[in-house]
């Protein structure tokens, strides 16, 4: 037992909260030297500190454990270079992300109540969409919605506006199609009637025009039941958030 510390001394040591080291414990991250088989104390080493303070600071940022797990595994200082890097550019990802979010937030804030919105319900003709179907997690519907159509445009080299196709209820996750208009199809809209709007700026504010043309279909009888889809009509790696322009269309029953 020499050169051990009981928990409670190292969580001290460590400036950490005894509940802190007991989950990376639990996580695997951070196992003590020796557990007290009769009383099950945890007991730890001065020198673990280190790995405890690599564990809180990775943490403070937001930093998946299996990132963490990376860290601690890596065998060498290149190693750890490269898991880091990797993470730096998520974060900065994120952060523009958030950026963007808040600028959305500002604009929403100063817009009148009610955004108008011009909805026209018309017959359209079946329409084939090929490309990619992958898991949408609603929680991350912007993001995962963007790497989605990312990838439909890296595996075809047509061009023309991007068509994502949604279901008219959202789910913990759900699968969206997101492609080109194809004669060899992966998913097909169905002919019918549609309700269909404008909506022009960023894509966080999207659920205002999905607001307009939900309350102007059930206002007028009309019964939506999807499918969903958003045509991306200019190019967001090119033109402002408030200049995109995205056309909605929901599916009505006949």
């Amino acid at each position: 037992m020499d050169g051990l510390m009981p928990i409670g001394a190292f969580a001290r040591l460590a400036r950490l909260t005894v509940k802190a080291v007991r989950h990376y414990d639990a996580e695997a991250l951070l196992v003590p030297v020796h557990v007290d088989p009769g009383s099950g104390y945890r007991y730890y080493r001065a020198d673990q500190v280190r790995t405890a303070t690599t564990i809180a600071l990775l943490r403070g940022l937001d930093v998946p454990l299996a990132v963490v797990r990376e860290v601690l595994d890596a065998p060498d200082g290149d190693a750890v270079a490269t898991v880091l890097s990797r993470e730096r550019a998520r974060l900065r990802h994120e952060l523009a992300r958030r950026e963007e979010v808040l600028r959305s937030l500002d604009g929403l804030l100063r817009r009148p109540e009610r955004v108008r919105y011009d909805v026209t319900v018309a017959d359209r003709a079946p329409q084939g969409i090929a490309g990619v179907t992958g898991p949408v997690r609603a929680a991350a519907l912007d993001d995962d919605t963007g790497a989605l159509c990312r990838r439909a445009l890296a595996a075809t080299t047509a061009r023309g506006p991007l068509v994502a196709v949604f279901p008219l209820d959202l789910v913990d996750e759900f699968p969206v199609t997101a492609g080109l208009p194809s004669e060899a199809p992966d998913v097909v809209l169905p002919g019918g009637p549609w309700a269909t709007t404008l909506h022009v700026g960023p894509y966080p504010e999207l659920p205002l025009a999905y607001s307009a043309l939900l309350e102007h279909v059930r206002e007028r009888g009309h019964e939506a039941v999807g499918p969903v889809s958003e045509t991306y009509l200019t190019d967001p790696s090119t033109a402002a958030p408030e200049e995109l322009v995205t056309r909605i269309a929901v599916f009505l029953r006949e």
